[in-house]
């Protein structure tokens, strides 16, 4: 798989109970401009309809134009099915143009509405329907004034034919659509500012959607962050630990270019530098979700016939691991001198028993608690100085809370800096040094995937 590549769409888990559980759900998906609220339409029709039973409803969006922006949707949609809303016969059949014109649609009004739409589109058994966007729809026919009169009389028929209808809205407040559906989700685009310590770090975009009302479903999680990469809708569920028996070993690019072990990652950061210093800033809320990224590396680095020495964060489910030339160093005392001479000589030790560098990673909150902010930074000094002038290491991955009092210190002498991030439950992560925008973090057998918020 390619950096970055999407395997499968990901709906939220909700919105899957909701359209499953009954026939004829009536959808509101709404958003400013730009929000992705059009990808996310289709991506419903596709999870949720049968291949060529998808119709489109649009005062905008013609064929070639909807295969372009989204050409996985041509197999469910076919271009019959792309139905313009501007035509004549659609006012025609809500008796518009008549002088005795009606303000409240009936059922019968209703079915000759549809029978206009099905007229041009191929034959379908279930068809699921999308209005994109109603108000284009609402504001072409003329009909603010009888708006909720027809979405009410639509919904019914819909529900009665068990056919599922979404409606897209180009605003996120709260309108008359929204009462009368069934489900209603927002989705919203939004940007974190730059980082405080680092100047040339720009704000990066934030892509949400909030689950609002699903009639009958319980909301365990009203929020997810999400991505629009390659013209599709995936969004991030909370990341759990899927820790793999082996690996498959990611190897260097070349001498001046070292692997992390996680692939997404080297592509992120153009690769490491040999016995480069590279910053794991953790941020809130966060907690010890990172672990499966640095075992992973350490994994890869041991694959390769290498050697890990590291201290640990408190808590850290990697403790427990056991693997050869994987040494978990915890400090016994808090002699500062005594402990950077002890962790040295073991990884000397390693280094003499795999013949090659070794990679090394120390958590900055563990060497806080030990031995306070002087001695901490003098032990840093040590390891710093020590592993330039011998080649010790390949390189070393500090792992750090983001209200260290040492971080100013620390994002200062690293060459690569990471920040990883809890939006809406999911784990993500900003690179600040090479300046990047947001990625959201999944697994699956092969390792971590890093998937860019697009």
């Amino acid at each position: 798989m390619g950096f970055g590549e999407l395997v499968m769409s990901e709906i939220p888990p909700e919105i899957k109970e909701f359209f499953n559980s009954f026939p004829g759900q009536t959808f509101l998906v709404k958003g400013r401009p730009g929000t992705g609220k059009s990808i996310f339409a289709l991506e419903i029709l596709r999870e949720f309809s049968e291949r060529g039973n998808g119709l489109y409803i649009s005062t905008r969006m013609e064929p070639r134009r909807l295969y372009a922006i989204s050409p996985w949707i041509r197999e469910f949609i076919p271009e019959r099915n792309v139905i313009d809303a501007t035509q004549r016969k659609l006012r025609r059949s809500l008796k518009l143009e008549s002088e005795r014109r009606i303000k409240t649609f009936d059922y019968g009004t209703v079915l000759e509405f549809f029978k206009a739409i099905y007229e041009d589109a191929e034959e379908m058994e279930n068809p699921m329907i999308i209005f994109d966007s109603w108000d284009g729809v609402i504001s072409h026919l003329n009909l603010d004034g009888e708006a909720a009169s027809l979405t009410q009389s639509i919904c019914d028929f819909c529900r009665d034919l068990e056919t599922h209808v979404v409606f897209v809205a180009e605003r996120e407040e709260q309108t008359y659509v929204d009462f009368i559906v069934d489900g209603v989700v927002t989705l919203r685009k939004y940007w974190i500012a730059g980082s405080p310590v680092e100047e040339d770090v720009k704000n990066c975009m934030v892509r949400e959607i909030e689950i609002n009302k699903l009639r009958g479903i319980y909301i365990k999680q009203p929020k997810y962050l999400f991505t629009l990469k390659d013209g599709r809708f995936r969004s991030f569920s909370p990341f759990m630990e899927k820790i793999p028996s082996t690996i498959k070993p990611t190897k260097d690019m070349d001498e001046q270019h070292l692997t992390s072990g996680i692939r997404d990652l080297d592509e992120i950061l153009g690769w490491l530098s040999p016995g480069s210093f590279n910053l794991w800033e953790v941020g809130h809320g966060v907690n010890k979700r990172y672990d499966q990224m640095l075992f992973q590396a350490c994994m890869n680095v041991i694959a390769n016939g290498g050697g890990v020495v590291g201290i640990p964060p408190m808590g850290s489910s990697i403790i427990t691991r056991r693997m050869d030339n994987l040494v978990i160093y915890q400090p016994e005392t808090d002699d500062v001198n005594i402990e950077t001479s002890s962790f040295l000589g073991v990884a000397r030790q390693i280094r003499e028993r795999t013949g090659r560098p070794i990679m090394s990673f120390i958590s900055i909150d563990t060497l806080e608690n030990i031995f306070g902010l002087s001695n901490s930074l003098k032990f840093l000094e040590n390891v710093f100085s020590i592993s330039r002038e011998t080649g010790m290491l390949s390189f070393l991955i500090y792992i750090m809370r983001s209200e260290s009092p040492l971080s100013r210190f620390i994002t200062q002498a690293v060459d690569t800096h990471i920040t990883f991030m809890d939006v809406d439950g999911a784990l993500a992560i900003r690179p600040i040094r090479p300046p990047k925008g947001l990625y959201g973090i999944t697994s699956d057998e092969e390792g971590v995937r890093l998937i860019p918020i697009v």
